[in-house]
């Protein structure tokens, strides 16, 4: 394949089961009062000979982040949680998935084929569940379906099915999980559903003061059981070992001194664990081409804080990270409602060396200053999620046209990124964010 191929399909994977430990939170539930339903499920394996040696019930979740492991291009205002499922079920089976709308500016479940390449299936974020109490958000989802409604609860079944090629044809409440499969290897021994929440509320903890949700096997005979209290231990245990001795797979991207930012997400794409409601771009940088990194981007309409819908919001959650290039380690992440923005309505950036750190990137100057990490090559990230179609600054318009320069996909929203050192931004500091980011690109 051409470098340059290789370059754009190279995606930051949110690679949560073969990376580094995953932390399991107290089981929240037992085993549910329909006996004789644990006994049959213990002889699952012979219903299911689609799945020899592999699942039977499944796993329960297991939250992971950048705080827990450090690793696989993670946001570090976001928590993932990691559930097994077993590639096929018996005649009669099925999955649902219980919870409650959490205090948090994003949510969904993610469905996804085993840890390989272009494994991604399906996505339901918040705004497309109907609450039991028949509450919708509509069709805007980049909007917050859960304003005032927090702790209503939802149920989700799982469909092994390929997702609909049209909206409209959507099951309501239902993750799509691909259809049923026997081909198992030693990476691809079970199928995964992803509980994603993106910035809890202030004053709540790491998963918006809400539980995580239930998922339930309901066997052939009506038995059911909570995944809690799976018969499938053992091979959970064995799927946990293996996610803590396998590597992350970094993006194939070598920093040159003509920085850019360029999309690198397409769910369709060969990758691993993408958002199916995210769109990126990126930027490779290195200290050998610049101490100083500075990135202005126009500042977009995200929801109000605390959550409040206004019906002008452009896109639901955005964010800058930066990581380390090698190791796929977060070093830092802003989220929308904590950056400062300049009088002319941008957003600007700085990352460099402490020691290199210009003395006007502070946010009395209305500069976002992010230190370098410990490597001397850094991916920078800008992260968009669910935004509206009709948004002008909507990344996933570069995506779709992945050959263009964003700033024709983009236009006036298309962020700019370059090298720049101490001495030519404190000298222009204050005039502007087009000013300084002009003296740079000067420079």
């Amino acid at each position: 394949m051409p470098l340059r191929c290789l370059l754009r399909r190279s995606l930051l994977p949110l690679v949560l089961t073969l990376t580094g430990p995953i932390w399991s939170l107290p089981a929240q539930a037992q085993l549910r009062p329909n006996p004789p339903a644990f006994p049959r499920l213990a002889q699952l394996g012979d219903l299911n000979p689609t799945s020899p040696g592999a699942l039977r019930v499944g796993c329960p979740y297991q939250t992971n982040t950048a705080q827990e492991r450090n690793t696989g291009f993670l946001d570090s205002n976001a928590s993932y949680a990691i559930a097994q499922i077993p590639l096929s079920l018996p005649d009669g089976a099925s999955i649902r998935i219980e919870g409650s709308y959490a205090q948090v500016r994003y949510f969904s479940l993610q469905s996804y084929d085993g840890a390989r390449a272009g494994n991604y299936i399906d996505a339901l974020a918040d705004g497309r569940l109907i609450a039991l109490d028949g509450a919708t958000s509509g069709a805007n989802i980049a909007a917050l379906p859960q304003d005032g409604r927090y702790g209503g609860r939802y149920t989700v079944r799982l469909r092994y099915e390929a997702p609909p090629a049209r909206p409209e044809d959507r099951a309501p409440n239902t993750l799509y999980v691909g259809a049923p499969s026997n081909r198992i290897s030693p990476t691809r021994v079970a199928k995964q559903v992803v509980y994603r929440i993106y910035l809890p509320n202030p004053d709540t903890d790491f998963l918006g003061n809400t539980p995580l949700p239930r998922i339930i096997y309901s066997g052939p005979d009506g038995g059911e059981v909570d995944f809690d209290n799976t018969p499938d231990q053992a091979q959970c245990e064995r799927i946990r070992t293996a996610s803590t001795t396998t590597r992350t797979i970094n993006p194939a991207v070598f920093p040159g001194r003509n920085i850019q930012f360029v999309p690198i997400s397409q769910t369709q794409d060969s990758v691993l664990y993408p958002n199916g409601d995210a769109n990126y771009l990126r930027a490779a940088s290195s200290l050998t081409h610049g101490q100083v990194v500075v990135i202005r981007s126009r500042r977009m309409k995200t929801p109000l804080l605390p959550p409040a819908i206004t019906g002008a919001e452009e896109t639901r959650y955005w964010s800058l990270c930066h990581y380390e290039l090698g190791s796929s380690a977060v070093v830092h992440c802003l989220a929308d409602r904590e950056i400062v923005t300049q009088d002319d309505g941008f957003d600007l950036f700085v990352i460099s060396p402490a020691a290199n750190r210009p003395s006007r990137a502070t946010a009395a100057y209305k500069v976002n200053w992010l230190e370098w990490g410990p490597t001397r090559s850094e991916l920078i990230v800008l992260r968009q999620l669910l935004s509206r179609p009709d948004f002008e600054g909507n990344y996933a318009l570069a995506v779709a046209n992945p050959d263009a320069p964003v700033s024709q996909t983009l236009g006036r929203y298309a962020p700019e990124v370059s090298y720049c050192d101490a001495a030519t931004f404190d000298a222009v500091a204050g005039s502007g964010s087009g000013a300084i980011l002009a003296a740079c690109q000067a420079r």
